[in-house]
């Protein structure tokens, strides 16, 4: 079943003219008050939550289009009620993935979250002093948690497809913390994957500097093989910071966002892009609405894991190089003997 739902969706993605990576907002409520996230703020933290009936009825209108690379996403998501069995339902056709903070991950939930079915689940850490990654995500003893989250996420998992990454944003203040980032990935058997700083959510304004940023990631890259980063992603933070935008976007042509009531938008930093509801519109129409979205766009100014991992495999540069990479960040790690 796994290896058949891997291989519909392999087909779909060297189509390249699919919809292939959904990011799913199951709610926005978050304990956090990161400085590069708005979502916990009285303007998002307010609205509803997805329930587990609306998440039934979006899976069964995607699934014909389907699979997908889901990234369960918020907010918080462990902060969800129904998390475990939206889970379930979301695994049920699709690949799904899931970046969290860790604050209220436990050992119960980690094997719950695996037997649901879940391919990986990545934790946030940004700074190697627990200090500033605390002040940075507003929340006294985040970077402790994390660390223990992923500890127990690594000695829970139930398949040794299933992957646990620990995650940064590569901001303007932490890129002398990246090494010592990745050796702490490597020292506990997680991989690292790292991601640009947007600046359209948030308070944190520059994103990376100076401009030569991707030749200095790659050569920490080439330094630590668990360090699983897609090649051709990380030489275009560069790019994106000099000349603060990468052209041309893919976002309602091959990637699509859906946020907790409902409502679709060609990615999460768009969310004006009204392109209908998932629970009222039909597919067809909203994949409509997406394209032309897509191809009226003039926006290219994030570089984020959402975006920029699709579009490299897709359309960058050297393909076999980052094939061979993403083999690495998918392929099995054996289980922990208990």
């Amino acid at each position: 079943m796994e290896v058949m739902k891997t291989l519909r969706y392999c087909r779909k993605f060297l189509r390249r003219d699919q919809l292939v990576h959904l990011n799913l907002q199951i709610l926005y409520n978050c304990n956090f008050k990161c400085r590069i996230c708005d979502f916990w703020t009285d303007k998002w933290s307010g609205k509803p939550k997805l329930s587990l009936e609306q998440t039934k009825a979006i899976t069964a209108k995607i699934k014909p289009h389907g699979p997908f690379l889901v990234s369960i996403g918020g907010g918080e998501p462990l902060l969800h009620p129904e998390i475990m069995p939206i889970a379930r339902e979301l695994c049920r056709d699709n690949l799904v993935v899931m970046i969290c903070n860790g604050w209220f991950m436990t050992r119960e939930k980690a094997r719950e979250l695996w037997e649901a079915g879940l391919y990986e689940i990545s934790i946030s850490v940004d700074y190697v002093d627990p200090a500033r990654h605390d002040e940075h995500r507003g929340m006294p003893g985040a970077h402790a948690r994390a660390i223990e989250a992923l500890k127990m996420l690594y000695e829970e998992r139930v398949h040794p497809y299933q992957r646990v990454h620990l995650i940064s944003v590569v901001m303007d203040d932490n890129l002398d913390d990246i090494e010592e980032l990745a050796k702490l990935a490597a020292t506990h058997g997680f991989t690292y994957l790292i991601t640009f700083h947007s600046t359209s959510r948030g308070r944190k304004e520059k994103r990376a500097a100076p401009a030569e940023v991707g030749r200095r990631l790659m050569e920490i890259h080439r330094k630590y093989p668990g360090f699983v980063t897609l090649s051709g992603y990380i030489e275009r933070f560069g790019e994106a910071d000099e000349n603060g935008e990468i052209m041309p976007c893919r976002a309602g042509l091959n990637l699509f966002n859906i946020d907790c009531t409902g409502g679709v938008s060609t990615c999460i930093d768009r969310l004006e892009d009204d392109c209908g509801n998932m629970l009222t519109d039909s597919f067809e129409s909203i994949r409509e609405r997406l394209h032309e979205r897509q191809r009226q766009c003039e926006c290219g100014s994030c570089w984020t894991s959402c975006r920029g991992p699709v579009e490299t495999l897709m359309y960058g540069k050297n393909r076999l190089r980052n094939y061979v990479d993403l083999y690495h960040m998918v392929k099995n790690v054996p289980l922990v003997k208990r």
